[in-house]
């Protein structure tokens, strides 16, 4: 069903995403919509406005403004996040998105570049290369990390790689969920974790739900991860008392927490 979106029904919701041997790394902005009469709703539930000009650069706009807004809040009380944006193909090959970047940031001078990473698909380099990269170089030369989200299930080659100026994989969580029984799914993660040390890149695994499959992308060399196994999406309120349980309990217990963390859950 398609829904008649209007930006005032979005919110956004947190995941943290952390690293087991540096503790953690960030939170990701995910997008809701809540409908009057559906409830909240996920992004898969409007993905054509997400996909479709000039709805896609309303919602980015919106999402930009409400993730650096609640940077800011939460860097005012003494919370000092990365925060892991995803930007749409649509509105990043948007003629006006250098524009709305800026003046995002314009709004927010408090939140520095460096704390942002933006998240593309591979979707936006297929439709124009070009375009891309040359968008993607002027947010890094602001400061900003690339990520490529999904990682795996396009047709993204090494040769991108090398000239994109991406800083971090996201490992498709479809290829992390058939780690533990799947040859071929273990095969692909360790080939996107090993390429991209090769490369100097970071590597994020995606809907890791388990202890079990926490330790095996410990085993493959994937130390940065996010899912239910670590946290589930919250509301920003919730997120400064999540950060400091994780601190304690990390400087406390280490690689533990994880494990204790499942156990309870």
């Amino acid at each position: 069903m398609e829904v008649k979106l209007d930006t005032g029904q979005l919110f956004l919701h947190f995941q943290p995403v952390v690293n087991l041997e540096s503790g953690l790394l960030g939170v990701e902005a995910l997008v809701r919509l809540r409908h009057p009469q559906r409830g909240v709703l996920l992004p898969a539930s409007f993905r054509k406005a997400l996909d479709h000009p000039p709805m896609s650069r309303r919602i980015g706009c919106s999402v930009l403004d409400m993730a650096l807004s609640q940077t800011a809040l939460w860097r005012r009380q003494g919370c000092h996040l990365r925060m892991a944006i995803n930007i749409s193909a649509c509105h990043l090959l948007d003629p006006q998105f250098r524009a709305d970047l800026h003046q995002a940031l314009d709004r927010h001078p408090d939140v520095p570049p460096e704390s942002l990473i933006l998240e593309i698909t591979e979707t936006a380099p297929m439709l124009d290369f070009e375009m891309a990269r040359k968008i993607l170089l002027t947010c890094e030369k602001l400061g900003m990390q690339i990520s490529l989200d999904d990682f795996g299930t396009g047709n993204a080659s090494l040769t991108w790689l090398q000239k994109l100026p991406a800083h971090i994989l996201k490992i498709d969580q479809s290829f992390v969920r058939g780690i533990l029984g799947d040859s071929r799914d273990h095969a692909i993660v360790s080939g996107i974790v090993t390429s991209a040390r090769l490369l100097g890149l970071e590597t994020v695994a995606e809907g890791v739900d388990t202890g079990d499959q926490i330790q095996r992308l410990r085993a493959i060399g994937c130390h940065s991860m996010q899912g239910y196994a670590i946290a589930r999406p919250m509301p920003p309120d919730d997120i400064p008392a999540w950060v400091d349980f994780f601190e304690e309990q990390w400087l406390a217990e280490m690689n533990p927490l994880f494990s204790s963390r499942i156990a309870a859950s």
